[in-house]
């Protein structure tokens, strides 16, 4: 009888624990509307914390791949959508050329905060990744190196 009884506790457990694993945050409605008026046109919404304290909203829009961000005022962060190699600005093609020569270039996005427009893009040589973000005039404005994947290890 005991055996029965704990195998109920675990499925109601276990199916708890799942169902608040999926959840998505509480949005405030200020957020949401600010969301919607921004974006009148996207589809396929999902919300989730950014840092623990920013919105964050993936969608699409006109078939596209988007995301962007708030702060708990529902102020606008940021704005991120991915556009091909040949959409980015001559100067930031130029600069990938000029610096980034032995890279490929594997993604490109858009980024628009309200300082303004940037490209982010993320290049790949061997096992090294990076990450870096240009300004519309080719300026470097950051790069990081992105962190291997767990789990795989160097070959000879």
């Amino acid at each position: 009888m005991n055996r029965p009884f704990s195998l109920a506790l675990l499925l109601v457990f276990g199916t708890n624990s799942y169902a608040q694993k999926a959840a998505e945050p509480t949005v405030p409605a200020a957020v949401k509307a600010a969301f919607a008026k921004q974006f009148p046109k996207a589809e396929q919404a999902k919300w989730e914390m950014e840092d623990g304290k920013d919105y964050e909203v993936g969608f699409k829009q006109a078939g596209t791949k988007w995301s962007a961000k708030y702060d708990a005022s529902a102020k606008w962060l940021e704005t991120e959508h991915e556009v091909a190699a040949t959409a980015l600005p001559a100067a930031v093609t130029k600069a990938i050329a000029s610096s980034y020569g032995a890279y490929e270039l594997k993604e490109s996005e858009m980024v628009e905060t309200p300082a303004g427009t940037g490209y982010e893009v993320e290049l790949e040589n061997g096992k090294e990744t990076l990450e870096v973000m240009f300004s519309a005039d080719g300026k470097v404005l950051k790069s990081k190196a992105e962190e291997e994947k767990k789990g795989e290890e160097e070959e000879d």
